[in-house]
């Protein structure tokens, strides 16, 4: 008996540790918006390459379709496609004047063409402008697509409105650190970072991924 209870006492010990060690674990998911964009990815994939650190593309169909053997090859080499509209449509709008139908189409449409392309159905579907209400998220979750929502658990970098305001890339730097080191005050070790297919970014992430790297953070897709 009592050697049962020695052992029980032990078990629940690593259950313990193995709960505290997966909660502690130190992780970010790179997400980039609005591409593909080609002259920006030849610089990107690269240097996600030389860091080993996966990523996830939500992609706007219209712009897929005259990239298509580039998208395929970011598939086989394991970056994660997934959906952002057909047109980077507003869908609240674009169902308040078209109907759920107009939206379940888009969607679909989007999503059939990176199955085509990749061979994988897309998981997550992060909305333009994350625009979004109940309407939206029922068509959403309908077409068995995830959405992605602002601050829960989407972070916005803000990387798009430094580039269309000229800033210099330490700006991104910085508002970057600082949102990780906020977080984690309030106990928040896993975060999703939502950037753009921008040269200003790619050159923010030459310091921010061996950065955060350094802090004992893990790379991972969204869908891990």
């Amino acid at each position: 008996m009592k050697c049962r209870i020695v052992i029980l006492i032990f078990a629940l010990i690593g259950l313990l540790h193995t709960s505290s060690s997966f909660a502690a674990e130190k992780l970010i998911v790179l997400t980039f918006d609005d591409g593909p964009r080609p002259y920006v990815l030849e610089n990107l994939l690269p240097l996600l390459q030389k860091y080993s650190a996966p990523a996830t593309f939500f992609m706007i169909g219209a712009k897929i379709l005259p990239n298509d053997k580039l998208v395929k090859k970011m598939s086989e080499n394991g970056y994660e496609i997934e959906n952002h509209s057909w047109g980077h449509e507003n869908l609240v709008k674009l169902l308040r004047e078209k109907g759920a139908l107009a939206v379940k189409l888009n969607l679909e449409k989007t999503s059939n063409l990176i199955f085509k392309i990749t061979g994988r159905k897309p998981r997550f579907f992060r909305p333009p402008y994350w625009e979004i209400n109940a309407d939206v998220e029922k068509v959403v979750r309908d077409l068995g697509l995830v959405p992605m929502k602002l601050d829960n658990p989407d972070i916005n970098t803000m990387d798009y409105t430094d580039f269309s305001n000229h800033r210099p890339v330490e700006v991104l730097i910085d508002r970057v650190k600082k949102n990780i080191e906020r977080r984690e005050k309030q106990n928040f070790y896993k975060h999703i970072l939502t950037f753009h297919e921008l040269p200003l970014t790619v050159e923010a992430l030459k310091v921010l991924i061996p950065y955060f790297q350094g802090q004992g953070y893990k790379f991972i897709r969204l869908d891990q």
